[in-house]
């Protein structure tokens, strides 16, 4: 993969680039494995060595989020655009789709998959769905799943099954799935589906769509976001104290 300009956070090295230049890299490369890391990401890769390798393993890791803008600051550095996956995944589509490359939707809750792909060929036209699966039933066999992935002929994969499960089960499972292009993408199948609404475009701006988050799933997000941004504002401090702000 060309070099691209990264930040190292949290041992991590993460891309600092355009969406543009980022989609570019990616696509020119004959395989890889694409994570993206927010602020629970680091949280979870805390105290998760499974997925904290599987992070280290991945060809390009992507910024995603406030949390990661404000580690970045207090670092004395800035990362050039905030890649996270929901904003990315439409370029991304019409970057396939301009390319003649297919992809394969796998995760979320039953139906949620064939709605996202029916909304991401409206925003790409051209774009071939390769196939759906969904996060349930459709990963009960592991080697059915693989299998069908491949028997589709996808190029790319995106799989929304969350963190840390999506990045776990793409490395572990690379070596034998054909796709050229593997991505955990969270909740992107979610939004792209409807089934779950995004912020106003002013709370995106404000780095505020955690807040939105919270206010419609208060239970899930609670841990997550009220608590789990406490403790990764705490890793940052301690990260800043340990490296400096040349790291």
């Amino acid at each position: 993969m060309p070099v691209l300009p990264s930040i190292r956070l949290f041992d991590l090295d993460l891309v600092s680039t355009s969406r543009t230049q980022a989609i570019d890299a990616l696509l020119a490369q004959p395989r890889a494995r694409v994570a993206f890391v927010n602020a629970h990401c680091v949280n979870v890769a805390m105290t998760d060595p499974t997925y904290r390798r599987a992070l280290h393993s991945a060809d390009m890791l992507l910024p995603d989020g406030a949390g990661l803008e404000l580690a970045a600051r207090m670092h004395g550095a800035q990362f050039q655009d905030n890649l996270n996956g929901t904003d990315l995944g439409p370029d991304l589509a019409r970057a396939l789709a301009w390319r003649g490359l297919s992809l394969f939707l796998l995760g979320g809750r039953p139906g949620v998959a064939e709605r996202a792909a029916t909304r991401l060929q409206n925003l790409a036209p051209g774009l071939e769905i390769a196939g759906t699966c969904d996060g349930y039933d459709g990963l009960r066999d592991a080697r059915a799943t693989i299998d069908a992935i491949n028997a589709s002929g996808a190029d790319m994969v995106w799989m929304a099954t969350g963190v840390p499960h999506q990045d776990i089960w793409l490395a572990q499972n690379a070596a034998h799935l054909h796709p050229r292009f593997l991505m955990g993408v969270g909740a992107l199948l979610d939004f792209l589906s409807g089934r779950v609404t995004r912020a106003p475009l002013w709370l995106r701006r404000a780095r505020l769509e955690w807040l939105w988050r919270l206010g419609l799933e208060p239970r899930r997000m609670f841990r997550r976001y009220l608590i789990g941004n406490v403790i990764f504002v705490g890793h940052a401090v301690r990260h800043r104290f340990r490296h400096g702000r040349s790291q």
